[in-house]
């Protein structure tokens, strides 16, 4: 199904009417998120994909990576932005664990009987829908309000159960994946989030500031790539996201962004506060570039896993 809806995305990126500049103005649309939504690197944003107006259709496409040494995290999407109301978006993504990694995790589940294991992928699938529910950032300058949208994440993880075999080629626990043998319970979820962002024009020494906070009730481990629920917590929790960026010239945006994570797992899987700081280059309205410094806090084998961030989106 997520091939066919990447394909219907593609088809609508691709009409007369998306082909056209739009008529937003340069950057407000953010960029893609790791997740697939218009925002921040990190989290969602209330501005809708594309630069189209009230009277437009624009889509984008974008290609991630995360390099945090024995993690990497590679993920492409696109999203297709109606009539600057609706958002619908797609996303695979895909986590590369290495060797040492997985060793590990057998190494502690089995009391050292078993140290040498190979690397392994997790691969994720989030199909979002983002609606906006009122105001506009950038032309309700005179506002008090902000722009506020509601949106909604199916993630459906591939590997959950996922056997893992060892160096021998043998499987000592079939049907079992990473994100079973950290304890999660579940194999996908849907978040809900609201997001609101303000924009002022010149509000610092003369360039433009954009804020924006999002609170999300979701049931993912690690974003869902560590699975869903655990036998502890199967409910879901409230967590908080955020982004402070500012806009020294018309083409480039700095900034620095958080968003904090249930901790259902705990153990190896614990789960702390994200964190980085970007920096991301708009030349016109068809493409941007953004390079970040991420910090997560903790992933299994990890207590600091950070590392470079790299994005570069394409709006049709």
């Amino acid at each position: 199904m997520i091939k066919k809806l990447f394909f219907c995305l593609s088809l609508t990126s691709l009409s007369p009417l998306a082909l056209a500049t739009g008529s937003s103005l340069v950057a407000t649309g953010g960029i893609t998120s790791f997740e697939g939504t218009a925002g921040g690197g990190i989290t969602p944003w209330a501005m809708i994909a594309g630069y189209g107006s009230k009277e437009e259709i624009h889509g984008t496409g974008a290609l991630q990576q995360l390099d945090l040494g024995e993690y990497q995290l590679r993920t492409v999407g696109a999203a297709i932005g109606f009539y600057d109301r609706v958002e619908l978006s797609v996303q695979r993504q895909n986590l590369k664990v290495e060797s040492g990694i997985v060793s590990n995790v057998f190494n502690l589940l089995t009391d050292g009987a078993v140290n040498t294991a190979p690397g392994t992928d997790i691969e994720q699938d989030i199909i979002g829908l983002k609606v906006k529910v009122f105001g506009d950032a950038v032309f309700d300058q005179n506002s008090p309000w902000p722009q506020v949208s509601v949106g909604a994440q199916y993630k459906k993880n591939r590997d959950f159960d996922t056997s893992l075999p060892l160096s021998d080629g043998s499987v000592p626990l079939p049907d079992t994946g990473v994100p079973q043998l950290l304890g999660a319970t579940e194999d996908a979820g849907t978040d809900f989030y609201v997001s609101a962002s303000k924009l002022w024009l010149g509000g610092a020494w003369g360039n433009n500031v954009l804020a924006n906070v999002t609170a999300r009730m979701t049931k993912a481990n690690t974003f869902g790539l560590l699975g869903f629920e655990s036998a502890a917590d199967d409910g879901y929790e409230l967590e908080w996201e955020g982004s402070v960026a500012l806009l020294p010239s018309p083409s480039t945006a700095v900034g620095i962004e958080w968003r904090t994570q249930t901790n259902r797992l705990g153990g190896l899987a614990e789960e702390k506060t994200v964190t980085d700081l970007f920096i991301a280059y708009f030349p016109n309205k068809h493409w941007s570039l953004t390079a970040a410094y991420v910090d997560l806090g903790n992933l299994p084998f990890d207590q600091k896993a950070s590392g470079l961030y790299l994005s570069a989106t394409v709006n049709l």
